[in-house]
């Protein structure tokens, strides 16, 4: 097996480690009885559940976007307008975790329309200037990635239909030729 390839399986193995790990950290959840299920008391979705910040509208716009951004306003207005926020895989201490998760819902929520670059962009740069820079940021609804990443730099979690991947790379200084 040439280098390369042996390098790859090395960093596979460790990935998988990782999302074990992840998923082991999380103690499983009891199932609710089925009456607590029918009667309303329990709800059955997995993700943790988040109340959105209030999204900005724009008067004067019209059109399909302004009436949806404006429905969502009159849902969240009565208490409807959660947010479904699951964390996918972490290797990320917890308050680095609702930094990241709380940035993007407040992104999300603001938005009358997902623009991704912007969510990405938002994240990225509060990092950069918070914890150091070399912050990475992958947003869409449907992308594969494979990084590497710095130890505890590594996030994974999803805002409603929204994927979110926030990593971190080792900065070098690069060595001037003398």
């Amino acid at each position: 097996m040439d280098p390369a390839s042996e390098e790859l399986e090395r960093r596979s193995r460790y990935l998988s480690a990782l999302v074990r790990r992840t998923r082991l950290a999380d103690p499983p959840q009891p199932e609710p009885e089925e009456e607590e299920v029918a009667e309303g008391k329990v709800d059955v979705v997995e993700p943790v559940l988040l109340k959105a910040a209030p999204r900005v509208l724009e008067e004067g716009k019209g059109g399909k976007e302004d009436t949806k951004a404006k429905e969502r306003a009159a849902a969240e207005a009565k208490g409807e307008g959660k947010v479904a926020v699951c964390v996918r895989a972490a290797d990320m201490p917890l308050p680095l975790q609702r930094r990241a998760v709380r940035i993007a819902v407040e992104a999300v929520a603001a938005m009358p329309r997902l623009q991704s670059k912007r969510l990405a962009l938002a994240l990225k740069k509060d990092f950069d200037t918070t914890y150091g820079p070399a912050w990475h940021c992958i947003v869409g609804t449907s992308f594969g990635s494979y990084v590497t990443h710095s130890l505890g730099g590594f996030l994974y979690f999803s805002v409603d239909k929204v994927y979110i991947l926030l990593f971190r790379t080792a900065v070098e200084p690069l060595a001037h030729p003398e």
